[in-house]
């Protein structure tokens, strides 16, 4: 189990860019900074100025102090625009904590003239969201540069500004919702200790609060008070908007001016935070006690602002300690067998904030022993050198993880919002080039100043003589540190290919390689980056059936080492080929998934065949994965997700099914008894006896010579051969008799309902098009019918839907919806469920829900279609079923074609309430 570490990086490692591997020392070059000459930057419009620009990335300034990144890359085919406000939780006065998150939903609820914007941004196909945390809230959208996309997306942002309606009806119900939400993560153990270590390790600071709030005052803040917030914060002066992807800069420009720039400068003065955290006077502790089945141990120290100088030290410090398998505290928990898992969660912040360490211990075990080596692990860590050979292998993952983000505009944009909150966009680069000057003594002083019993939260106060207390450094501003500051040269943009069916299929190159069926698709990209999909069928029922607990642990081990190579190695060997390499396995296929850069195409294809046919499987490794496998079945036994999925699981076994049949679902003891008696023999017995590359599936996309996928595949694959061949695990489509199974889990503050329903249908069927369509209006975007009944109207859940699923292979389909509420709401949510069941089949769709919908999927396929990744495990997939783009072409056709009566029909025919199995988990007694 692992967990993020580093301070500002964690924006990183949220959007995609994993500390996946570590490398050895490397020689660093520098390349001159450049910025581009004024006379090929675009012509301003009035009230807009050029500021400055760093690595690609250029700031405007508007006349009301609105300032604007813009982050062009035409090899993309969509663009993010994020607007970042400077205000979060630690900007919350006495009473209203809570409240710049609520605030964060109810702009969604939109404008006098927008309507709501959750609803809009639904029908446009956008992957969208808004976020809070101490320093800021952001909102974020991407959506495919076609049509008005662009346009409007400004001008509903400038929109919600400052005309927002913040009304007291929207209130009465995103309350609730928001409540529902702070319910949710009153059932994660990790969240509530979290919490609990943060309120006692500040005595004064905002900091101490998280950005959910205070359950009080979430549900009794005045709309005043939130009008007040709103008016004060939600301003241009206090407000960085960037954009990035595909967009005409000029034009973008003249929006932003057209748009934001009519909104006048406020004429009031920011508050000054001023809070000061005084330093700690010795050893802090609390003890949290509800119903679980893992412990959890959390250490904190109190460090500074980003900004400080120590800053850096002490992101390379949380790396050092946390990483797997070389990091100090895995080697002593987890690796001893002490814990299931260890790392860092630290507390990024614009003022001083917290190093945070965590371990996780099965139930049983000694939590007074792992305690021990926890603390003297992290407190004693000073006393062991550190060596330049650790230093540089975080070094080069961290500059690896900046390269490979900075190859995602859309990505830089949402983690642009973590440095503006710090002080200044900038700081995203300063702190990569602080960080590349980290040396081992500079981690060792650290180590030694903040790592204090007197500076932790964890234990009980213990008076003492002598106190040791840590005054944390003021840093500098962020103006000051910048001064001189200049980057480097931009990343090279790749080339654009419209993510329409044909066009894919026109650049798509298919052929059999030693014998696999390959999809090669050939482009340009940013960085020079290439994805790659491996997917490889084996096995059959019988050897599913007798061996399927043993397989589930082949795909992890396949990454702890090779026959030349340990893990660490392995590791090292990945990060310096700027490559991430994963496993997905099953007991009949596996997904090998490659993302690498051009230039290291090659090695990462030997790293690839090293780890598929060079396995070792060693026996401290299996011991960990199944100690993580039997903690995390017993974690589920009281939580209510995992305890309804089960039981809908076992009821939609077919009749007569008993342990040991192929469709058995086994109740969690006897899970965690098939688990208890997996071998590590057996591991290597299925491995080789049933794995092998004779049907196999590649999907390729990026910037890479066909012919080096070519020249590679005979080795990667050649003489990977078994005995046992390959036959397709086919499971009978169940439809149980309905029931209404309501399950009671002691202690939750949140409750989940689930429902499902089995028919024969498959997605190349005409009726295919027409229920996904009618579902996207029933329960499958923000836009829908129970989204808005349940959360907008009712404000019964944080999370409502429902979805379709139809096999590509066998006439098999599913219908599933869900919902968490509070327990005590559990005849609402039932009640609401029926009603709009009731209302769909009965009332049918309007030809205007039919055409959002419409729309909705089309543009949301086509967003799927511009992801490099999932265009990889799409031809992957296609090479499989025998398919090519024309299928897609023909299936957005069918919707095309979808009526409110054949959408009507489909519903009808597929999904008949009456025959629902409905499961309710929570505290209902």
């Amino acid at each position: 189990m692992r967990f993020s570490s580093p301070l500002f990086l964690t924006a990183l490692l949220l959007l995609g860019v994993p500390a996946a591997a570590q490398v050895a020392p490397a020689t660093t070059t520098t390349t001159p900074p450049t910025t581009t000459p004024a006379a090929a930057r675009p012509a301003l419009p009035a009230g807009v100025r050029f500021v400055t620009e760093v690595e690609g990335i250029r700031e405007y300034r508007l006349n009301n102090g609105l300032k604007v990144l813009l982050f062009p890359d035409p090899s993309q085919t969509t663009f993010t625009l994020n607007t970042t406000y400077l205000v979060g939780s630690r900007h919350e006065s006495y009473g209203e904590t809570g409240m710049a998150h609520l605030l964060e939903h109810l702009v969604f609820k939109g404008t006098p003239t927008s309507g709501n914007l959750m609803e809009q941004l639904s029908k446009r196909g956008a992957s969208f969201n808004g976020t809070t945390s101490d320093d800021r809230t952001n909102y974020f959208e991407t959506l495919t540069n076609t049509d008005d996309n662009l346009e409007w997306a400004i001008r509903m942002e400038a929109d919600r500004m400052v005309n927002s309606r913040i009304s007291a009806d929207d209130l009465k119900t995103e309350m609730t919702v928001v409540r529902n939400e702070f319910e949710a993560g009153e059932n994660n153990p990790v969240g509530l200790l979290y919490k609990q270590v943060r309120s006692v390790a500040f005595d004064w600071h905002n900091y101490g609060n998280t950005a959910i709030g205070n359950r009080s005052d979430v549900e009794n803040v005045p709309i005043k008070n939130l009008q007040a917030f709103y008016k004060t914060y939600y301003q241009p002066d206090n407000a960085v908007v960037t954009l990035a992807g595909n967009f005409d800069e000029a034009q973008a420009l003249a929006l932003m001016a057209d748009s934001y720039g009519k909104v006048r400068r406020p004429w009031r003065t920011l508050p000054r935070q001023y809070t000061e955290e005084n330093p700690q006077d010795g050893e802090r502790s609390l003890t949290v006690r509800r119903v679980g089945d893992a412990q959890y141990l959390l250490a904190a120290y109190h460090v500074p602002s980003i900004r400080h100088p120590d800053s850096a030290a002490l992101q390379v410090l949380d790396q050092m300690l946390s990483d797997e398998p070389g990091g100090r505290l895995y080697q002593a928990l987890v690796q001893s067998g002490q814990a299931t898992g260890a790392g860092a969660i630290s507390q990024p912040g614009s003022d001083p904030g917290l190093a945070m360490y965590i371990a996780v211990l099965g139930k049983t075990d000694d939590a007074a022993r792992a305690q021990a080596t926890l603390l003297a692990t992290l407190e004693n860590a000073a006393r062991t050198p550190f060596t330049e050979e650790e230093v540089a292998r975080v070094r080069t993952r961290v500059l690896s993880a900046y390269e490979q983000a900075l190859a995602k505009p859309e990505a830089v944009g949402v983690a642009l919002s973590e440095a503006i909150a710090a002080g200044d966009w900038r700081l995203f680069f300063q702190q990569r080039d602080a960080l590349e000057k980290v040396t081992p003594a500079d981690v060792q002083r650290v180590a030694a100043q903040y790592l204090k019993p007197t500076n932790r939260t964890l234990g009980v106060f213990i008076p003492t003589e002598q106190p040791d207390r840590v005054a944390v450094p003021a840093a500098p501003s962020a103006a000051e540190m910048l001064k001189n500051f200049q980057g480097r040269a931009a990343q090279s943009a790749g080339e654009t290919i419209a993510p329409e069916p044909d066009a894919l299929e026109a650049r798509v190159l298919r052929e059999t390689v030693a014998g696999a069926r390959v999809a090669m698709l050939p482009k340009k990209t940013r960085g020079e980056r290439v994805e790659l999909v491996l997917s490889l069928d084996f096995g059959n029922p019988e050897t599913v059936r007798t061996g399927g607990d043993a397989a589930g642990f082949v795909g992890e081990l396949l990454l702890r080492g090779s026959q030349t190579l340990t893990r660490q190695q392995l590791r090292d060997r990945l990060e310096a080929a700027k490559t991430q390499l994963s496993v997905s396995a099953s007991a009949s296929g596996a997904d090998l998934t490659l993302s690498t850069d051009r230039t290291h195409l090659p090695e990462a294809l030997a790293l690839l065949r090293q780890v598929l046919r060079e396995p070792v499987f060693p026996q401290a490794d299996f011991d960990e994965l199944k100690k993580a496998a039997l903690d995390g079945l017993e974690a589920g036994r009281n939580d209510p997700q995992a305890v309804a999925g089960r039981a809908l699981s076992r009821a939609f076994m077919p009749q007569g099914a008993e342990r040991g049949d192929l469709a058995y679902v086994p109740t969690l003891d006897e899970g965690l008894e098939d688990v208890r008696a997996v071998t590590l023999a057996q591991v290597r017995d299925y491995y080789a006896k049933v794995w092998n590359g004779a049907n196999a599936q590649l999907g390729v996309v990026g910037d890479f010579d066909p012919q080096t996928i070519r020249a590679a595949l005979p080795t990667l694959l050649g003489g990977f051969e078994s005995a046992v061949n390959y036959e397709r695990v086919r499971l009978p489509l169940t439809t149980p008799a309905a029931q209404d199974l309501v399950l009671n889990v002691p202690d939750k503050a949140n409750a989940v309902y689930v429902a499902q329903l089995n028919f024969p249908l498959r997605d190349d069927h005409p009726d295919a098009a027409a229920l996904d369509v009618a579902m996207r209006m029933f329960g499958a975007g923000t836009d829908s019918r129970l989204f808005t009944r349940l959360r907008q109207k009712d404000g019964l859940s944080y999370t409502v839907g429902g979805n379709v699923s139809t096999s590509s292979e066998d006439e098999q389909g599913s219908f599933v919806s869900y919902a968490i509420f509070n327990p005590a709401n559990t005849d609402k949510v039932s009640a609401g469920m029926r009603e709009e069941h009731a209302r769909a089949l009965g009332e049918g769709f309007s030809a205007q829900e039919v055409a959002a919908a419409q729309s909705a999927l089309l543009q949301e396929l086509r967003l799927g279609r511009s992801d490099d990744a999932a265009l990889a495990g799409a031809l992957a997939s296609q090479a499989y079923l025998g398919r090519t783009y024309a299928f897609s072409k023909e299936y957005e056709a069918r919707v095309r074609a979808v009526t409110p009566q054949t959408a009507q029909a489909a519903l009808r025919k597929y999904v008949d309430p009456a025959k629902l199995v409905t499961v309710r988990a929570g505290t209902f007694k």
